[in-house]
């Protein structure tokens, strides 16, 4: 049987998950580092109360807290806002506890939770939403996935945060003028960047990769349409960045107390794909529809989609005037998840233009071995 020597992998993964009074409220996630004998934090990532929209300033108020911290200013942040329905505003931590001893791993031995992260240039307004952020987050996402020491191809979940658009960061070779449908376009470019590290894109036409006034299509008017998406992609924009910020999630290591496993729900309403992954991949029983030990789980990511209909089922998220139709999905799928944790401190992140299926999205769980 072959080994797997392992020299820099006996970093072993730790996750906390920690709530928050508010988005700059910091202290309980200084708490838990302390308590957990200060280990080396590599990302952070974080559900605030803000709309999720253009002016949510609310996740760079939690970013600005956080990397002014004694945690430092270079660690990975990635703030998702908008904590609709039950969803808590809280924060995933990410350390690492380091061995320096080279070890070996049998082939096929259960490898244990590893953490990769990495980040891209600054982009031009004129980048976002072109073949060129999606060229450029692939190079970031296979860096933090050596550093995750994992495969891509084999990757469990790739979190970025991405740019918008704003009024002040605008011009006429911009792919819109609307900053809103900015972060879908940048959140789409991102998605596609990660699929090209996985294999999943094919990638973009011959040159297309070199232009900045190349875009990236959309569902609606591409020959890439809905099959090109990745399956493990969460991609969240925001004005609190001018570069991607890019968290790789895998099993590379050994020993570690956290696996990661998960999948695609293909729509708002499967929860089916979720109970799969709990009962089959982590052997984790649910008793009368519920996790049974809600405790074993160190963090919950997860992608909803507006959709027009459900199941042939026509919805309001589209339509609503009042209400964004990120906010509809958040709430919607975190609701269900709920149910099934027993927990309401989820990481729901809406909007998944090319992330899984069209209505659906990639999840991710994090369970104590």
């Amino acid at each position: 049987m072959r080994r797997r020597v392992l020299s820099t992998w006996c970093r072993r993964a730790v996750v906390g998950r920690v709530g928050m009074s508010h988005p700059g409220d910091v202290g309980p996630l200084l708490e838990w580092w302390e308590g957990a004998g200060r280990p080396r934090v590599r990302a952070i990532l974080g559900k605030t109360e803000g709309n999720g929209c253009v002016n949510d300033f609310s996740r760079g108020y939690a970013t600005a807290a956080i990397k002014g911290s004694p945690l430092g200013p270079e660690v990975c942040v990635v703030m998702s806002g908008g904590t609709e329905g039950v969803l808590t505003p809280h924060f995933v931590v990410l350390a690492e506890e380091t061995e320096e001893e080279e070890t070996s791993m049998k082939e096929g031995a259960l490898t244990t939770l590893s953490v990769g992260v990495a980040r891209t240039r600054e982009f031009l307004p004129s980048e976002i939403g072109s073949w060129t952020q999606a060229v450029e987050t692939k190079k970031a996402v296979v860096a933090a996935c050596v550093e995750a020491n994992v495969d891509p191809a084999e990757a469990k979940f790739a979190q970025v945060k991405c740019p918008l658009l704003t009024s002040e960061r605008y011009d006429d070779a911009c792919v819109t003028k609307d900053t809103y449908e900015s972060m879908a376009w940048s959140r789409r470019a991102s998605a596609l960047g990660v699929g090209l590290a996985t294999g999943e894109v094919a990638g973009p036409p011959p040159g297309e990769g070199k232009k900045t006034s190349s875009w990236v299509v959309s569902e609606d008017d591409s020959p890439a349409g809905e099959e090109s998406s990745s399956s493990i992609a969460s991609t969240s924009a925001g004005v609190e960045l001018l570069h991607s910020e890019i968290v790789v999630l895998g099993n590379g290591s050994r020993g570690g107390r956290y696996r990661a496993a998960g999948g695609v729900m293909n729509d708002a309403a499967d929860l089916p794909s979720i109970v799969r992954c709990l009962e089959g991949d982590l052997r984790l029983t649910l008793r009368d529809g519920q996790l049974e030990k809600p405790e074993v789980i160190a963090a919950v990511l997860c992608k909803a989609d507006p959709a027009g209909d459900v199941r042939g089922h026509r919805t309001t998220m589209l339509t609503d005037s009042d209400i964004n139709a990120t906010r509809h999905a958040r709430a919607a799928v975190g609701g269900l998840l709920a149910g099934v944790f027993g927990d309401t401190r989820l990481f729901v992140s809406g909007g998944a233009e090319a992330q899984g299926p069209h209505g659906g999205g990639p999840f991710l769980i994090l369970a104590e071995v």
